[in-house]
Protein backbone atom coordinates (compact mmCIF):
# COMPACT_ATOMS: atom_id res chain seq x y z
CA UNK A 1 0.00 0.00 0.00
CA UNK A 2 1.08 3.38 -0.64
CA UNK A 3 0.54 6.74 1.33
CA UNK A 4 0.90 10.07 -0.99
CA UNK A 5 1.33 13.07 1.22
CA UNK A 6 1.29 16.76 0.42
CA UNK A 7 1.38 19.80 2.43
CA UNK A 8 -0.94 22.64 2.16
CA UNK A 9 -0.58 26.37 3.71
CA UNK A 10 -1.81 30.14 3.70
CA UNK A 11 1.42 32.15 2.67
CA UNK A 12 1.68 36.28 2.39
CA UNK A 13 4.07 38.03 0.65
CA UNK A 14 6.57 40.66 2.07
CA UNK A 15 9.57 42.75 0.24
CA UNK A 16 9.32 39.44 -2.39
CA UNK A 17 9.72 36.97 0.43
CA UNK A 18 6.52 34.13 1.54
CA UNK A 19 5.82 34.17 4.41
CA UNK A 20 3.06 31.08 6.08
CA UNK A 21 0.08 32.36 7.88
CA UNK A 22 -2.29 30.88 9.79
CA UNK A 23 -3.55 27.70 8.64
CA UNK A 24 -1.37 24.43 7.07
CA UNK A 25 -2.64 20.94 6.26
CA UNK A 26 -0.66 17.64 5.83
CA UNK A 27 -1.83 14.59 4.89
CA UNK A 28 -3.09 12.41 1.72
CA UNK A 29 -4.93 9.21 1.05
CA UNK A 30 -3.65 5.61 2.06
CA UNK A 31 -4.31 3.20 -1.60
CA UNK A 32 -3.35 -0.10 -2.66
CA UNK A 33 -0.70 -1.05 -4.89
CA UNK A 34 -3.21 -2.52 -7.41
CA UNK A 35 -4.92 1.02 -7.20
CA UNK A 36 -2.20 2.78 -8.46
CA UNK A 37 -2.58 2.34 -12.27
CA UNK A 38 -6.42 3.08 -11.65
CA UNK A 39 -5.08 6.62 -10.18
CA UNK A 40 -2.38 7.35 -13.35
CA UNK A 41 -5.28 6.49 -15.81
CA UNK A 42 -8.11 8.51 -14.68
CA UNK A 43 -5.84 11.79 -13.97
CA UNK A 44 -4.40 10.80 -17.65
CA UNK A 45 -8.25 10.31 -18.56
CA UNK A 46 -9.37 13.87 -17.03
CA UNK A 47 -5.99 15.53 -18.74
CA UNK A 48 -7.13 14.53 -22.36
CA UNK A 49 -11.13 15.76 -21.67
CA UNK A 50 -9.27 19.31 -21.12
CA UNK A 51 -6.62 18.85 -24.21
CA UNK A 52 -4.13 19.20 -20.88
CA UNK A 53 -0.77 17.34 -21.74
CA UNK A 54 -0.17 14.50 -19.82
CA UNK A 55 2.94 15.57 -18.48
CA UNK A 56 1.48 18.76 -16.91
CA UNK A 57 0.57 19.09 -13.54
CA UNK A 58 -2.84 20.28 -12.27
CA UNK A 59 -3.07 21.29 -8.95
CA UNK A 60 -4.98 23.19 -6.12
CA UNK A 61 -3.58 26.29 -6.34
CA UNK A 62 -3.45 27.02 -9.93
CA UNK A 63 -1.29 30.23 -9.69
CA UNK A 64 1.72 27.64 -8.92
CA UNK A 65 1.40 25.59 -12.25
CA UNK A 66 1.48 28.69 -14.32
CA UNK A 67 5.40 29.45 -14.91
CA UNK A 68 5.34 25.36 -15.75
CA UNK A 69 2.66 25.99 -18.52
CA UNK A 70 4.77 28.94 -19.54
CA UNK A 71 7.86 27.57 -19.80
CA UNK A 72 6.84 24.84 -22.06
CA UNK A 73 4.83 27.23 -23.94
CA UNK A 74 0.96 26.16 -22.69
CA UNK A 75 -0.55 29.32 -21.48
CA UNK A 76 -3.37 29.13 -23.72
CA UNK A 77 -4.28 25.50 -21.68
CA UNK A 78 -3.55 27.37 -18.74
CA UNK A 79 -6.34 30.12 -19.45
CA UNK A 80 -8.50 27.20 -20.22
CA UNK A 81 -7.36 25.50 -17.13
CA UNK A 82 -8.77 28.81 -15.20
CA UNK A 83 -11.89 28.49 -17.02
CA UNK A 84 -12.79 25.10 -16.04
CA UNK A 85 -11.29 24.92 -12.58
CA UNK A 86 -13.77 23.88 -10.75
CA UNK A 87 -14.83 21.06 -13.31
CA UNK A 88 -11.41 20.22 -13.62
CA UNK A 89 -10.75 19.74 -10.06
CA UNK A 90 -14.17 17.88 -9.03
CA UNK A 91 -13.03 15.90 -11.49
CA UNK A 92 -9.75 14.83 -9.74
CA UNK A 93 -11.80 14.02 -6.09
CA UNK A 94 -14.17 11.87 -8.22
CA UNK A 95 -11.29 9.33 -8.61
CA UNK A 96 -11.68 8.90 -5.31
CA UNK A 97 -15.02 6.67 -6.09
CA UNK A 98 -13.06 4.47 -8.01
CA UNK A 99 -10.42 3.45 -5.99
CA UNK A 100 -10.61 2.10 -2.23
CA UNK A 101 -8.61 4.83 -0.24
CA UNK A 102 -9.05 6.67 3.31
CA UNK A 103 -7.85 9.99 3.62
CA UNK A 104 -5.61 11.53 6.76
CA UNK A 105 -5.32 14.92 7.27
CA UNK A 106 -3.24 16.62 10.09
CA UNK A 107 -4.20 20.70 10.15
CA UNK A 108 -2.73 23.06 12.47
CA UNK A 109 -4.71 26.02 13.19
CA UNK A 110 -2.57 29.58 14.02
CA UNK A 111 0.56 28.12 13.83
CA UNK A 112 2.09 30.80 13.20
CA UNK A 113 3.04 31.40 16.82
CA UNK A 114 4.50 27.80 16.90
CA UNK A 115 8.18 27.52 15.53
CA UNK A 116 7.39 25.90 11.81
CA UNK A 117 9.60 22.76 11.82
CA UNK A 118 7.66 22.24 15.06
CA UNK A 119 4.43 22.12 13.93
CA UNK A 120 5.21 19.94 10.80
CA UNK A 121 6.44 17.35 13.25
CA UNK A 122 3.24 17.52 15.52
CA UNK A 123 1.24 16.74 11.98
CA UNK A 124 3.53 14.27 10.59
CA UNK A 125 3.80 12.44 13.91
CA UNK A 126 -0.11 12.22 14.07
CA UNK A 127 -0.24 11.04 10.36
CA UNK A 128 2.16 8.57 11.39
CA UNK A 129 0.44 6.98 14.34
CA UNK A 130 -3.33 6.56 11.87
CA UNK A 131 -1.21 4.86 9.17
CA UNK A 132 -0.10 2.39 12.31
CA UNK A 133 -3.56 1.75 13.30
CA UNK A 134 -4.46 1.64 9.47
CA UNK A 135 -1.77 -1.01 9.08
CA UNK A 136 -3.39 -2.90 12.32
CA UNK A 137 -6.77 -2.80 10.15
CA UNK A 138 -5.42 -4.07 6.92
CA UNK A 139 -2.29 -6.32 8.01
CA UNK A 140 -4.67 -9.14 7.20
CA UNK A 141 -5.83 -8.00 3.42
CA UNK A 142 -4.32 -9.13 0.66
CA UNK A 143 -3.56 -6.12 -0.86
CA UNK A 144 -1.42 -5.49 2.55
CA UNK A 145 2.23 -6.43 2.30
CA UNK A 146 3.44 -2.81 3.28
CA UNK A 147 3.12 0.42 3.48
CA UNK A 148 5.30 2.86 1.78
CA UNK A 149 4.97 6.76 2.12
CA UNK A 150 6.17 9.11 -1.12
CA UNK A 151 5.63 12.50 -0.39
CA UNK A 152 6.00 15.84 -2.02
CA UNK A 153 9.69 17.60 -2.07
CA UNK A 154 10.15 19.08 1.48
CA UNK A 155 11.84 22.37 1.34
CA UNK A 156 15.14 22.48 2.55
CA UNK A 157 14.10 23.51 6.46
CA UNK A 158 11.32 20.84 6.00
CA UNK A 159 13.95 17.85 6.06
CA UNK A 160 13.49 16.60 9.73
CA UNK A 161 10.54 14.67 8.33
CA UNK A 162 13.47 12.51 7.76
CA UNK A 163 14.61 11.84 11.25
CA UNK A 164 10.73 12.03 12.50
CA UNK A 165 10.28 9.03 10.05
CA UNK A 166 13.47 7.22 10.89
CA UNK A 167 12.23 7.13 14.57
CA UNK A 168 8.68 6.15 14.12
CA UNK A 169 10.13 3.65 12.08
CA UNK A 170 13.00 1.76 14.21
CA UNK A 171 11.96 2.80 17.72
CA UNK A 172 8.25 4.07 18.05
CA UNK A 173 7.58 7.79 18.47
CA UNK A 174 7.24 8.20 22.23
CA UNK A 175 3.12 7.39 23.11
CA UNK A 176 2.95 5.23 19.81
CA UNK A 177 -0.03 2.95 21.11
CA UNK A 178 0.69 1.35 17.89
CA UNK A 179 4.76 0.36 18.30
CA UNK A 180 7.22 1.02 16.07
CA UNK A 181 6.54 1.33 12.45
CA UNK A 182 8.99 -1.85 11.35
CA UNK A 183 6.97 -4.03 13.42
CA UNK A 184 4.01 -3.36 10.74
CA UNK A 185 6.00 -3.89 7.90
CA UNK A 186 6.27 -0.29 6.79
CA UNK A 187 9.02 0.60 4.15
CA UNK A 188 12.44 1.61 6.06
CA UNK A 189 12.22 4.52 2.89
CA UNK A 190 10.42 7.61 3.35
CA UNK A 191 9.90 8.24 -0.76
CA UNK A 192 10.28 11.78 -1.86
CA UNK A 193 8.74 13.04 -5.55
CA UNK A 194 7.32 15.84 -7.04
CA UNK A 195 4.00 17.38 -7.44
CA UNK A 196 4.86 18.98 -11.00
CA UNK A 197 5.69 15.07 -11.88
CA UNK A 198 3.64 12.92 -10.00
CA UNK A 199 -0.60 12.32 -10.76
CA UNK A 200 -0.69 10.54 -7.66
CA UNK A 201 0.75 13.48 -5.82
CA UNK A 202 -1.40 16.00 -8.00
CA UNK A 203 -4.57 13.86 -6.32
CA UNK A 204 -2.96 14.53 -3.25
CA UNK A 205 -2.46 17.99 -3.30
CA UNK A 206 -5.90 18.73 -4.34
CA UNK A 207 -7.20 16.66 -1.31
CA UNK A 208 -5.09 18.22 0.95
CA UNK A 209 -6.05 22.07 -0.56
CA UNK A 210 -9.63 21.50 -0.37
CA UNK A 211 -9.11 20.45 3.52
CA UNK A 212 -6.88 23.59 4.22
CA UNK A 213 -10.26 25.77 2.75
CA UNK A 214 -12.34 23.56 5.26
CA UNK A 215 -10.21 24.42 7.81
CA UNK A 216 -10.16 28.37 7.66
CA UNK A 217 -13.54 28.34 6.65
CA UNK A 218 -14.40 26.26 10.10
CA UNK A 219 -12.63 29.26 12.29
CA UNK A 220 -13.24 32.38 9.47
CA UNK A 221 -15.90 31.55 7.91
CA UNK A 222 -14.57 32.67 4.75
CA UNK A 223 -15.22 31.21 0.98
CA UNK A 224 -18.23 29.05 1.84
CA UNK A 225 -19.34 28.83 -1.44
CA UNK A 226 -16.08 27.10 -2.57
CA UNK A 227 -15.87 24.94 0.73
CA UNK A 228 -19.62 23.83 0.32
CA UNK A 229 -19.11 22.39 -3.46
CA UNK A 230 -15.69 20.98 -2.59
CA UNK A 231 -15.57 19.40 0.54
CA UNK A 232 -18.51 17.57 1.30
CA UNK A 233 -17.81 15.08 -1.75
CA UNK A 234 -14.20 14.56 0.25
CA UNK A 235 -15.72 13.69 3.49
CA UNK A 236 -16.78 9.98 2.51
CA UNK A 237 -13.20 8.85 1.92
CA UNK A 238 -11.72 10.12 5.07
CA UNK A 239 -10.11 7.41 7.66
CA UNK A 240 -13.74 6.47 10.46
CA UNK A 241 -14.17 5.06 13.31
CA UNK A 242 -16.63 4.34 15.51
CA UNK A 243 -20.23 5.43 14.66
CA UNK A 244 -18.25 6.79 10.92
CA UNK A 245 -16.78 9.65 12.64
CA UNK A 246 -13.77 11.27 10.85
CA UNK A 247 -11.71 13.71 13.81
CA UNK A 248 -9.11 11.89 15.38
CA UNK A 249 -9.14 9.44 12.85
CA UNK A 250 -8.77 10.49 9.51
CA UNK A 251 -8.92 14.73 10.42
CA UNK A 252 -6.48 15.20 13.23
CA UNK A 253 -6.61 18.84 14.55
CA UNK A 254 -5.68 20.53 18.31
CA UNK A 255 -7.98 18.59 21.09
CA UNK A 256 -9.71 21.77 22.21
CA UNK A 257 -11.17 21.61 18.29
CA UNK A 258 -12.38 18.90 17.81
CA UNK A 259 -16.13 19.95 19.01
CA UNK A 260 -15.37 23.36 16.53
CA UNK A 261 -14.24 20.89 13.43
CA UNK A 262 -17.00 18.56 14.21
CA UNK A 263 -20.05 20.72 14.24
CA UNK A 264 -18.93 22.41 10.98
CA UNK A 265 -18.23 18.90 9.34
CA UNK A 266 -21.99 18.42 10.17
CA UNK A 267 -22.55 21.89 9.04
CA UNK A 268 -20.89 22.53 5.82
CA UNK A 269 -23.02 19.07 4.55
CA UNK A 270 -25.92 20.38 5.65
CA UNK A 271 -25.43 23.53 4.22
CA UNK A 272 -24.73 21.27 0.53
CA UNK A 273 -27.61 19.31 1.03
CA UNK A 274 -29.61 21.97 1.48
CA UNK A 275 -29.15 23.00 -1.92
CA UNK A 276 -29.07 19.49 -4.10
CA UNK A 277 -32.24 20.33 -6.51
CA UNK A 278 -34.71 18.13 -6.96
Amino acid sequence: MYFFMDNSEFTRRYLGVLFPTDYFVLGGYLASTREMKTIEDGVKEIKENYEIPVNLPIKWNLKDIRKIYQSSEKLDIYKKIMDYSDEIRLSMVSLLNRINCKLIMSAKPAYKKEFRRKAYEWAFINILQRLGYAAYEEIQSADYPSISIIMDWPEAQDRSFFRTYSNAYYLGEPNFDCGDLKALNFNVNLAVSTTINSPHLQLADICVGITKEFIRWSYEEKNVEKVKKFFPPLVPFFRKGPRDKITRYGLIVNTEDYPLIEKKIKEIQEIAEDEIPF
